[in-house]
């Protein structure tokens, strides 16, 4: 391992909370040249799968049909990847890659694949056997022989940082059913927002100054991971953290 994984791992303990993990371990896996990042964690309901966590830089669009479109059912990560905390190198176009899949996971990977997701490495970080698994995918854009490289000499980093990553958020606080990213002001200013408010009238609504409303916006788009307002809007709405 080099000098920039120690880095990586070092700078984890400095960060406060879950998005923030998020965000560092996704810069890192585009640093190794993964070109996108996603943490899922789910558990079994019924007869299907429940997300209870999804953060993603994949498109909202992809993002907001898993989370709240029956998606993460047939996640063919989460029901044939999950059963060990092995990382598994897996590709959209190959369902060989997922002992047991069929056509309708098939249909997932196409998905992914028109969200810019063509190979990636899975790394599992709680098994089916828990009441919460799951775990990351840094995926790739590039063709496959490009990608089989990136993950010979990359794999290992990315493997241990998501394992390593996850165990931070955990020791945190995070994966206790119902716990949010977000702070009670910051979903009040991204609610106002959605409403059409402006910053001086979300300020005169919660009795508080305009920069301290700007700022709760700021802190909500770095955990959202998002660039603009819009962005942290609707991920927030995607993931659960507000409703409307």
């Amino acid at each position: 391992m080099g000098l920039y994984f120690e880095r990586f791992v070092d700078g984890l303990t400095a960060l406060p909370d879950a998005g923030s993990i998020w965000n560092r371990t996704a810069e890192f896996a585009y640093d190794l040249g993964f070109s996108s990042c996603s943490l899922t964690i789910a558990r079994k309901s019924g007869s299907g799968l429940q997300s209870t966590f999804f953060m993603s830089d994949l498109p909202d669009e992809f993002s907001k049909a898993y989370r709240n479109d029956g998606l993460v059912g047939v996640d063919p990560f989460l029901q044939f990847s999950c059963n060990s905390l092995s990382a598994k190198k897996v590709a959209t176009d190959d369902l060989a890659c997922f002992k047991g899949a069929s056509a309708k996971h098939q249909a997932f990977l196409d998905q992914a694949a028109d969200s810019g997701a063509v190979a990636g490495v899975g790394i599992p970080v709680r098994t089916t056997g828990s009441e919460h698994f799951g775990g990351w995918l840094f995926s790739s854009g590039e063709k496959r022989d490009v990608f089989d490289l990136l993950d010979k000499d990359h794999g290992r980093e990315a493997h241990l940082a998501g394992v390593l990553a996850y165990e931070r958020m955990v020791s945190i606080g995070f994966g206790k059913l119902g716990q949010r990213l977000l702070s009670g002001r910051e979903r009040e200013c991204l609610l106002w927002l959605c409403a059409g408010l402006r910053v001086s009238m979300i300020a005169e609504k919660l009795s508080i100054s305009e920069s301290a409303v700007n700022l709760y916006i700021s802190n909500a788009k770095h955990k959202l991971g998002a660039k603009t307002r819009e962005q942290a809007v609707a991920r927030a709405i995607f993931s659960g953290e507000i409703n409307i």
